[in-house]
């Protein structure tokens, strides 16, 4: 089983080395650990099948490894599980094959769960940000790996994102095709009022519609702006854009609140009040099977991609 071999794996002495012709260097351990790369934990080598490469994994046997590692790093998951030998074992090692992108500790110590109030196996990813931790329990139920790599996928992305080269692919690339765009000015009077109306709406459409934020003192931005026509006498402005149907609707600034963001939120998911032609208002399960396409795959050009050097 993949759960047995996981459990064997970890008990390997850190002399394990990983794929033929592969070799683990510091680099690329700060690259996967952010700027300790020094980890107080236990330092693991996990092969995944079905794949001959190896994943460093962080066994955290006390309160002061899981601590050290959870503060460490501006994100991590940790998989507190009892039995290593299990179902969720055995859907953890698929989930660390397929998130490459984030450290993994797994802490079996029933004293460091009651120090996280942790009841259950569970999957807890820790971030720097927004609401700071959130847990994917498994409880008695059966969970597929596609289902903890969504949630991590989901969660680990900021409910509001500023556009830039850096958030660029985390965003087209977050299987979410409906965009909202907030474009205005930070030097404004109105950026912390409307920063925070942006926020207080986003974690009711988390998974639904990411949140961006887009700054118009950026000279490249100013491109962003012309895709929706919008003019500058007319920032800021709030703009709805779905990836697939390139649909949009943009809402002005004297009419920005909470309440209409929401129902702007609403009324765009629900296909109302919308620029665009209307034959064009596919929703993704229809574009997927009648174009046999993915709007993630590169062989699909979306247009405000383009608007990012």
């Amino acid at each position: 089983m993949i759960a047995r071999s996981l459990l064997v794996l970890i008990l390997l002495p850190l002399c394990c080395h990983g794929a033929e012709n592969e070799t683990v260097t510091e680099d690329e351990v700060k690259e996967e650990r952010g700027d300790k790369p020094e980890q107080k934990g236990e330092r693991i080598q996990t092969p995944i099948p079905p794949k001959d490469t190896y994943r460093r994994v962080w066994m955290l046997s006390n309160s002061v490894n899981a601590e050290d590692f959870i503060n460490d790093s501006w994100i991590s998951v940790v998989a507190f599980l009892k039995d290593l030998n299990s179902t969720e074992a055995d859907v953890l090692n698929e989930v660390i094959h397929a998130v490459k992108n984030l450290p993994f500790g797994i802490c079996p110590n029933i004293t460091v769960w009651k120090k996280y109030n942790i009841t259950n196996n569970t999957i807890s990813l820790f971030k720097k940000f927004d609401e700071g931790r959130i847990d994917y329990e498994f409880k008695d139920m059966e969970v597929e790996p596609s289902q903890v790599i969504q949630f991590l996928r989901l969660h680990e992305m900021r409910l509001v994102i500023e556009y830039n080269h850096m958030d660029a692919s985390q965003i087209f690339g977050s299987g979410i095709p409906i965009h909202l765009l907030l474009l205005v000015s930070k030097k404004s009077s109105g950026y912390e009022t409307l920063s925070k109306q942006l926020k207080a709406v986003a974690p009711d459409y988390r998974g639904k519609v990411i949140f961006i934020l887009v700054n118009t003192d950026v000279k490249a931005n100013s491109r962003v702006s012309l895709y929706f026509n919008v003019k500058e006498a007319d920032l800021p402005a709030a703009c709805l854009f779905h990836v697939v149907t390139e649909t949009m609707d943009v809402l002005k600034a004297t009419d920005i609140s909470i309440e209409s963001l929401r129902q702007f939120c609403d009324n765009f998911i629900e296909g109302k009040d919308m620029v665009g032609d209307s034959d064009m208002r596919l929703n993704i399960g229809e574009y997927v099977t009648n174009t046999g396409l993915s709007w993630r795959s590169d062989s699909h050009r979306v247009p405000i991609s383009n608007f990012i050097d």
